[in-house]
């Protein structure tokens, strides 16, 4: 195996040990659980493009290029791309098989990456606004004048967004990676 394959397999199989000693740490040191929600939320957001990254390293041997070449063969079986995206898609999709196998993987590094910046910033902003309270009192999750309600929407949604990137990419891929069997 390639050794950036490899990396993507360490990196995404020590998500359980930080999860499981963060969680631990939270329950001996209960001050601390605020500060160690970060550093397993963003170690979270980490891992779900390690997953995609992974992916598109097992199928083009570390090329992306690959990866596309192999989808443009079967172009007429993809999704289109989202067309909110347009601006990013060069050539346009609809120019060719490649451009549209070029633009769906584009989509998916997308819808994953926002997760990736949204989940630690939300996160945080989260903290921020728990510490500044004035009294200790929690804050209210589900009043429509409470930021966290707002917050935690946005979340939900950026995990919505991450995950459509990854089953698109799956739904495009799932023949050719069903030897690893990655569902």
């Amino acid at each position: 195996h390639l050794a950036t394959v490899q990396r993507k397999i360490l990196a995404i199989l020590a998500m359980s040990p930080i999860y499981s000693i963060t969680s631990w740490l939270s329950l001996v040191f209960p001050p601390s659980s605020e500060y160690l929600t970060i550093l397993k939320d963003m170690y979270e957001a980490y891992v779900i493009y390690q997953f995609l990254s992974f992916l598109i390293a097992v199928l083009g041997k570390g090329d992306r290029s690959v990866v596309v070449e192999l989808l443009s063969k079967h172009a007429d079986h993809l999704r289109p791309p989202i067309s909110c995206l347009n601006c990013l898609y060069y050539p346009d999709p609809s120019e060719s098989d490649e451009a549209k196998a070029n633009a769906v993987i584009l989509e998916c590094q997308v819808f994953t990456l926002q997760f990736v910046f949204l989940r630690p910033i939300l996160s945080i902003t989260l903290f921020v606004l728990e510490t500044l309270r004035e009294n200790n009192e929690p804050m209210p999750t589900w009043h429509w004048r409470s930021p966290k309600l707002y917050i935690t929407l946005a979340q939900n949604i950026s995990v919505f967004c991450a995950f459509r990137g990854l089953l698109k990419f799956y739904h495009a891929v799932h023949e050719y990676i069903e030897w690893i069997q990655p569902l």
